[in-house]
């Protein structure tokens, strides 16, 4: 097989290879289908391996009875520290928290107008992709696809008669994303000119005895099959039928003729090489509270003899010393600068190599009042991870574009048909910085030639606040209207009592 480059996305929705040269679902082997389609065939690191990273209460220092021993009733100090799935969620942030912006063109007539029918079919494309909440969709999958380092998603339809894309259908599109996170495994199978022939999917799933039931489902360009793994043999049965006119048949029909999902992987994880820093602030955090939790009780220090000794029941405690003697506590004095460095400088590192800003309310705080192109200059190397990230999701994006507008062929309206594929949309992923509103509208306007950038029915309905932005208009010319009457009143010579 031919494998892709490293963080390469393999998101394949066009027309497919025949996968019946690698595998006979009529055979009736039903092991021997699921043996053949666990077949990976991408180098993805195994989520077991990554989750001892991720996961905080995995890592090697909660466990390490070497460097770190417990004495008997006392346990010694295991500071652990999220880093990794901190790092995963804030490249997902910077990804993804601006919302993708989605350009339309070749959606006008040859003479410049714009195409009532084609506007309708952009129209009904960000309608599917709002009421899915593509942007939260976005954030969550862009945290497993770092952490993880593979995603699916399908999309599928159902049966709802509604309006939402500005037409009357009687499907509604949702869309779910599957990930390693949540206990599914993931097999693409690609084949030698890199397209893929089949997705499938393991998961488990509680019966109704409350026992775990394997699952195998598998997607293919015109077919979508599911296996149930047998609790008494391991063996595997097809749950998934369909009747038609020779009878019943495996599997049910795909009729978009494409696997109705996008995968995306990257061979390593976002975190991949920080283990051993995260690892020594740990082990140095821990022995230095093991060093504070030894010397944090108190120590009393006698100088010179004590002469007698305390009775019972004294209400105050008095040492009674000979020959000029002293008593006193001892305080400890701990080097913590040079511990301070040493972390300090871990912290630095780690965050350096993961090409990502430490933004932490430490750091931030004392930044003060910067201007935008201070924020940016600050966020160059997080804007460039970004960029090196960006050109595998905008691959992605794109496949799931295309699978989105095969299904608007097959449940939109039939006049819509031969005009969807002609449509180009082009995704923008926007890098996270936090935006200065006034500097951007001053300098449009300086672009603009020191005019208005927007009309004041824009400006209301950016603000948000009116439920009619257009009858908050209407209202504002009325009362300047009424406001130069009486101003031109006041001034009125005949008006004017002398």
């Amino acid at each position: 097989m031919i494998l892709t480059n490293f963080a390469t996305v393999i998101t394949k929705v066009t027309k497919m290879g025949d996968i019946s040269k690698y595998i006979d679902f009529t055979s009736g082997d039903n092991g021997a289908i699921v043996t053949a389609l666990k077949q990976k065939t991408v180098p993805v690191k195994d989520w077991k391996d990554c989750i001892k990273d991720y996961e905080p209460t995995m890592h090697k220092v909660c466990s390490d009875t070497i460097a770190l021993k417990d004495k008997g009733l006392e346990k010694s100090s295991r500071i652990y520290i999220g880093l990794e799935k901190l790092l995963s969620r804030r490249m997902a942030e910077f990804t993804f928290a601006i919302p993708v912006k989605r350009v339309y063109s070749n959606v006008t007539k040859e003479d410049g107008k714009p195409d009532d029918k084609k506007q309708a079919i952009v129209k009904a494309i960000e309608a599917i992709y709002k009421n899915v909440r593509i942007d939260s969709v976005n954030l969550k999958r862009a945290l497993s696809y770092y952490a993880s380092c593979e995603i699916f998603t399908v999309w599928y339809a159902v049966k709802q008669k509604n309006t939402l894309y500005g037409f009357e259908s009687n499907f509604k599109l949702k869309c779910k994303t599957y990930s390693p996170m949540d206990g599914v495994k993931l097999y693409p199978l690609i084949d030698e000119l890199d397209d893929m022939l089949a997705m499938s999917l393991e998961y488990k799933k509680k019966d109704a005895n409350g026992e775990e039931v394997t699952f195998f489902e598998t997607y293919t360009d015109n077919r979508h099959y599911i296996w149930k793994q047998e609790l008494s043999d391991g063996g595997w049965v097809e749950v998934l039928h369909e009747e038609s006119e020779e009878g019943e048949v495996s599997g049910e029909e795909i009729v978009l003729m494409k696997i109705p999902g996008v995968y995306a992987y990257r061979n390593v994880p976002a975190y991949d090489g920080l283990t051993g820093l995260r690892e020594e602030i740990e082990y140095t955090l821990s022995r230095n509270s093991n060093v504070i939790a030894y010397n944090s009780a108190p120590v009393l220090k006698i100088s010179g003899g004590i002469k007698g000794s305390e009775d019972k029941g004294e209400s105050r405690r008095i040492f009674r010393t000979e020959n000029g003697g002293d008593v006193s506590y001892v305080s400890w004095s701990q080097a913590i600068e040079a511990l301070k460095y040493h972390v300090d400088t871990m912290l630095k590192l780690y965050w350096m190599q993961a090409q990502m800003p430490d933004i932490s309310f430490e750091n931030m705080k004392g930044l003060g009042n910067i201007g935008f192109d201070a924020r940016q200059t600050m966020l160059t190397d997080a804007h460039l991870k970004i960029g090196d990230e960006a050109g595998a999701w905008i691959e992605f994006l794109e496949r799931e574009c295309n699978v989105i507008k095969a299904f608007l062929k097959v449940f939109g309206p039939k006049e819509w048909k031969n005009d969807i594929d002609n449509i180009d949309v082009e995704h923008v992923i926007t890098p996270f910085i936090q935006n200065d509103e006034m500097a951007e509208i001053n300098r449009r306007m300086k672009a603009n030639g020191g005019k208005a950038i927007e009309s004041q029915l824009e400006s209301i309905q950016r603000f948000g606040e009116s439920d009619d932005a257009q009858a908050t208009l209407e209202q504002i010319q009325k009362e300047e209207k009424t406001a130069s009457e009486n101003r031109a009143t006041a001034f009125s010579i005949g008006e004017q009592v002398m």
